[in-house]
């Protein structure tokens, strides 16, 4: 409603379901940050395996567009049509940077987690319809923010959850959301 009263033309008519369902539309992309929710984590793959590769060996730098290219098709089914969209789109690897895109995959896997472990103590979707997100920032603040880097993130997910990481409430998250999503 709040959007229809800024952009009456353009989302005038449109019901929240229409409007849910087309800001959350899967399809798979060239552009790792321009990615849904349900395809990043593939984006990260490749790019991980990629990186694994180039320090174990099993990959060469000559050819790699090529190899790049080559899991984009596997993994996402879509042809790469250039290099900007395909593997110079990140800066990470020219800078040096490796290592750092499983910690993208990780950091969604473990707020799925976390939000588990809130529900438990607040009713998330309530405040979240109320604007009341003030509750749910203390409690992040209360949980995870105060330590700062004083605990490894493993030993910070049991203080929070009281479990070890467990990637299936992303899982779970994924599978419940695109199955009402898509009516599958």
């Amino acid at each position: 409603p709040k959007l229809q009263k800024h952009f009456p033309k353009q989302l005038g008519e449109v019901s929240l379901e229409e409007f849910y369902q087309a800001v959350n539309v899967s399809k798979p992309s060239f552009i790792r940050t321009e990615a849904d929710e349900l395809t990043y984590p593939l984006h990260v793959l490749i790019r991980y395996e990629i990186e694994k590769g180039l320090f174990n060996g099993s990959i060469s730098t000559e050819g790699l567009d090529k190899t790049w290219n080559a899991k984009y098709k596997e993994y996402l089914g879509v042809d790469v049509p250039n290099d900007k969209v395909g593997i110079l789109q990140d800066v990470h690897w020219s800078d040096g940077s490796f290592g750092y895109f499983p910690t993208y995959a990780l950091g969604t896997a473990f707020a799925a987690q976390f939000m588990q472990a809130m529900r438990k103590d607040l009713d998330v979707e309530r405040l979240l319809e109320e604007n009341h997100f003030d509750e749910i920032m203390n409690w992040l603040k209360e949980h995870i923010h105060t330590y700062g880097f004083r605990y490894e993130a493993p030993e910070l997910m049991k203080m929070v959850t009281g479990e070890e990481f467990n990637v299936n409430y992303f899982l779970d998250y994924i599978e419940e959301k695109y199955t009402k999503l898509y009516k599958l």
